[in-house]
């Protein structure tokens, strides 16, 4: 994929989508931009641009492919310690790459859904209902997630005041529809078509 390429994160290019990943692991600076304060995202934001800026394209992916050493440290701060132990890596980090692979791949037109093997469909359904609870919180109905295979999540509304609109699919295609990707999600909804139709423009995710 060319480092140019268009992604489903805003104006993000792929490069700066790798950079945003291997940043992650290893800056605190990019960490403290999830914090809803302007001025520490507008700082990551810049400390984002700058590393994809000077550091070649392939070498992002290499990074992002081989994951965090103990002695990585992007900035004062040393946090790749954390990141590289493997449990960490695979408890915190399976939702965000599956779902930036796909931001990449369905950025592009004539993508196909990929057939994940069934242990990582579980995997990812495991985590789910803690999902939901930090993306969806803002979801304007009460919301089930379903899956043929696996079952049914709620938010935390739908629990509440009952569930206005069910959302159907496998449980990657699930994972992007909570994480704000609806228009590339591939699910079924059933409920009202008011209901349905301000869930489709609902602003979800971290």
């Amino acid at each position: 994929m060319p480092p140019d390429s268009p992604t489903l994160c805003g104006d993000w290019t792929a490069a700066q989508l790798a950079a945003h990943i291997v940043l992650r692991e290893r800056s605190i600076v990019e960490m403290s931009g999830r914090i809803p304060v302007p001025a520490l995202q507008r700082r990551a934001e810049r400390a984002l641009e700058d590393f994809a800026r000077r550091h070649p394209y392939e070498h992002l992916v290499d990074a992002v492919d081989a994951g965090p050493s103990w002695h990585d440290r992007v900035g004062l701060v040393p946090v790749a310690w954390a990141w590289s132990v493997p449990a960490v890596r695979e408890q915190a980090n399976l939702l965000e790459y599956l779902v930036h692979h796909e931001d990449v791949r369905r950025a592009r037109a004539g993508w196909t859904a990929r057939e994940l093997p069934e242990y990582v469909q579980r995997s990812v359904w495991k985590r789910l209902p803690g999902l939901i609870r930090l993306t969806m919180r803002g979801a304007p109905v009460g919301v089930a997630l379903y899956s043929p295979e696996h079952g049914e999540v709620r938010t935390g509304r739908a629990k509440r005041d009952g569930v206005a609109v069910t959302v159907s699919g496998a449980p990657l295609e699930l994972a992007l529809f909570a994480f704000g990707r609806q228009s590339v999600a591939q699910i079924d909804y059933d409920g009202p078509a008011p209901d349905i139709a301000a869930l489709e423009k609902a602003r979800m995710g971290i």
